[in-house]
């Protein structure tokens, strides 16, 4: 028994597994899928810095037009949720203001 476990084992040394060479193109990083669909935004905070290495890999590798599109999105994406007032706090700030220039206006009317 010790022979047959004394073969085996000289026989992997002697012969080992090819070890497969798998190159990840940085660019089909799961992040960077994210980020093009839901936007920069959606990436949990954890995984930022992990974000800007894959974004910086995917660039040194020539998919530069690959993140000016996730970019190009974002900031399409922010432009069209900055053309509505959707929350309180904007809604409030105009009604503010338009206060303030009616009072002001009052005062300078009335003097």
């Amino acid at each position: 028994m010790k022979i047959i476990i004394s073969i085996f084992i000289s026989l992997s040394c002697l012969f080992p597994q090819d070890s497969i060479q798998v190159t990840l193109n940085p660019c089909d990083d799961p992040l960077l899928e994210l980020a093009g669909s839901l936007g920069i935004k959606s990436i949990p905070i954890k995984d930022i810095p992990r974000f800007k290495k894959m974004m910086k890999a995917c660039d040194d590798q020539g998919g530069d037009k690959i993140i000016e599109q996730i970019i190009f999105q974002d900031w399409q994406r922010d432009y069209k949720k900055a053309k509505v007032m959707q929350a309180w706090t904007s809604t409030f700030s105009i009604c503010v203001a338009i206060i303030y220039v009616y009072f002001m206006a009052g005062l300078i009317l009335s003097s």
